[in-house]
């Protein structure tokens, strides 16, 4: 997977929750919730491309230095 993937599949996940949030109110933007709240989406998003990559098995302790 090229960089350029990783982070268009990340900005669709962050603009699915934007749409989401908007319609909800639930999370105030630009609080610590919010920035807390993507920062989960965006390591999902990095664990499920691992996993489709490398299978249900796949390391997963070096998600903090994948998108690096």
């Amino acid at each position: 997977m090229k960089r350029g993937e990783m982070e268009y599949a990340k900005r669709m996940a962050l603009n699915s929750f934007d749409e989401w949030n908007d319609c909800t109110g639930f999370f105030d933007k630009g609080t610590s919730y919010y920035y807390e709240v993507q920062s989960v989406i965006e390591d999902a998003v990095k664990i499920g491309i691992k996993v489709a990559l490398y299978g249900i098995n796949a390391d997963l302790d070096d998600l903090d230095k994948s998108d690096e």
